[in-house]
């Protein structure tokens, strides 16, 4: 009999000593992502700090810092106490920011005293109604609310779209484009319609970017392995089976060592309305 995946609660504690893992494998994002951001910023010429939440080991938050330039403070807001120590560790001294630990939901900021809230690949497990009202009290009116998410285009990729049927196996909660949500289930996230039903948001628009990330076997691995998803599948078959079923998938559709893996970085941003 096959066991049940365990359940993740909402402090991201399977990430727990995953933290370097995560980080050195994981892809990056679009600098466009964090154009974007600070491009409204200065054109509205607000004052207050970017916060980063769920901002994990800090991978977009160094994206969002190297763009801003040190015009902007950047904070990063992170539940768990093991990624924010790998963010600390890699964030390069020049750049202005520092980390927060404090859940989506209990933003640790005073009213309107923020710039922007941006959340990369994290917001699909806030409780998002909870997590909303923090931002229409923290950010300024005319602020942005940015929520970015990397996806696999797996549609692209006969080997993503392999890998997804495998997990859609082990897990059967799982179904490909699903994401972890607040329950510790998997659901579909709709951040545009929830905000356009939320009258504390306007202008609310989608913009979306394609690309490839290439690994090679070693971080391939390390990635999978760091991911909730990938862990989940382990605990129902084995780790040893989820490995060997990786390294196969690798050796059959890698060229020269190297697999090239299709994403699309979609951006869903509003701006926080007047009060």
């Amino acid at each position: 009999m096959r066991k049940r995946p365990r359940i993740f609660n909402t402090s991201w504690a399977e990430f727990t000593g995953e933290g370097q893992n995560y980080d050195r494998s994981q892809p990056s994002y679009p600098s466009d992502v964090a154009k974007l951001i600070s491009l409204h910023i200065q054109r509205l010429r607000l004052a207050g700090s970017i916060a980063d939440v769920g901002s994990g080991t800090g991978i977009f938050t160094r994206v969002l810092a190297k763009e801003v330039k040190g015009t902007v403070p950047i904070i990063g807001v992170e539940p768990n106490l093991d990624m924010i120590q790998v963010a600390m560790e890699a964030m390069p001294p020049d750049l202005q920011v520092s980390f927060r630990n404090a859940p989506a939901e209990q933003l640790p900021f005073p009213r309107a005293s923020l710039s922007a809230i941006v959340s990369a690949t994290a917001a699909h497990r806030f409780d998002r109604k909870k997590f909303f009202g923090e931002v229409v009290r923290t950010v300024q009116p005319g602020g942005m609310l940015a929520l970015v998410h990397n996806r696999h285009r797996y549609w692209d990729s006969e080997a993503l779209t392999e890998f997804h049927r495998y997990i859609e196996s082990c897990v059967p909660e799982y179904r490909r484009g699903t994401f972890t949500n607040k329950d510790g289930g998997y659901s579909n996230v709709h951040f545009r319609s929830e905000l356009l039903e939320d009258h504390r948001f306007s202008d609310v628009r989608v913009q979306s970017w394609e690309w490839d990330f290439e690994t090679n076997l070693e971080n391939f691995l390390i990635a999978g392995l760091s991911t909730s998803i990938v862990q989940r599948s382990a605990d129902v078959v084995g780790r040893s089976k989820v490995v060997e079923f990786l390294r196969d998938l690798f050796r059959r559709y890698s060229i020269d060592g190297s697999l090239e893996q299709p994403y699309v970085t979609e951006v869903t941003y509003a701006m926080v309305s007047a009060r």
